[in-house]
């Protein structure tokens, strides 16, 4: 049991998941003391600090906060039409099963999301992946490769069309036992194809990670290349890796883009009612939410032309 784990256990009387425990051990002092004024290096999660201080002023406040829960993050604010105000929304992690809830000001609860593990992983793998890279990385699943084929069929069309340029781009299908494999790579930049890439290490590293349980063969020797090369090398953690790994679902497909001077509007255009769900972004929140629009099948939010607004 880590210091902070202790520290949980002594001041909230709870023993922390081994999930949250994992988090707060490397990532704690990256975090935010302060979520609802500094959002931090993962939006809107706190640090141990938070989670303890904030804990206690919920229990304090509402006789009726089940005890299990930590309040571990801030979820923005929501309108309260009866008042015409605007109150905050808090992110509670109850340490019994994992599941993520929302409670507000008022001590009001909903449920946010069924996994911890799952929930965070997008959050965490986008955080370290801006930590070190310029190229633009997302993550698209469905539950058929057809869908993840057309999405990578279109990405190639504005790649020729120069509405961005694709560094790489891969298949991958985790199958009902749990299994990541990579069907299909593509080096679409000379620069990448010649080195190895950082797309080459990425998806190596995805097979051959122990955690993930993953298949050794042929496809680890397609993607990883014939020199030996480490995730340090690569500029990578291991961290990362099983953060991005995470957001596929057993029983589904995903692509996986390395891009880089995408232009988002004519992207947008090209991609709308594909009918893929993001997993991943490094885009900004608004170019996140204009992404997932058009993918998923919902209206468009716009037309400006930058990926990072």
């Amino acid at each position: 049991m880590t210091d902070l784990a202790k520290r949980f256990r002594k001041e909230l009387g709870l023993r922390i998941s081994p999930c949250y425990e994992a988090l707060l051990k490397h990532h704690n002092e990256h975090l935010s003391s302060d979520p609802l004024t500094e959002p931090g290096w993962i939006p809107g999660v706190g640090n141990a600090d938070f989670a303890i201080g904030t804990t206690q002023t919920f229990r304090s406040l509402f006789e009726d906060f089940p005890a299990p829960w930590i309040v571990i993050g801030y979820g923005g604010k929501k309108l309260i039409e009866k008042i015409g105000e605007e109150i905050d929304v808090y992110l509670a992690l109850d340490v019994t099963d994992d599941s993520i809830h929302r409670v507000d000001s008022l001590g009001k609860r909903s449920p946010e999301a069924p996994h911890f593990r799952r929930w965070l992983a997008h959050k965490l793998a986008r955080s370290l992946w801006e930590r070190t890279h310029e190229s633009h990385l997302f993550v698209a699943g469905a539950s058929s490769e057809k869908a993840v084929k057309e999405l990578r069929d279109r990405l190639m069309h504005l790649h020729r069309e120069k509405a961005l340029e694709l560094e790489a781009l891969a298949v991958l299908r985790r199958d009902s036992s749990g299994v990541l494999e990579v069907r299909h790579v593509h080096h679409v930049s000379v620069r990448e194809a010649a080195a190895g890439g950082v797309a080459g290490f990425l998806l190596g590293s995805l097979l051959l990670h122990p955690v993930l349980g993953a298949a050794i063969g042929a496809a680890a020797g397609a993607v990883a290349g014939e020199e030996e090369f480490s995730l340090r090398h690569a500029g990578l953690e291991d961290d990362f890796i099983k953060e991005l790994a995470c957001t596929v679902l057993p029983d589904t497909w995903a692509l996986l883009v390395l891009a880089k001077e995408v232009r988002i509007g004519p992207v947008l255009e090209e991609l709308k009612g594909v009918g893929v769900k993001v997993l991943v972004t490094s885009l900004s929140k608004r170019g996140e939410e204009r992404l997932r629009e058009a993918l998923e099948g919902k209206e468009d939010g716009g037309n400006r032309d930058s990926a990072g607004e």
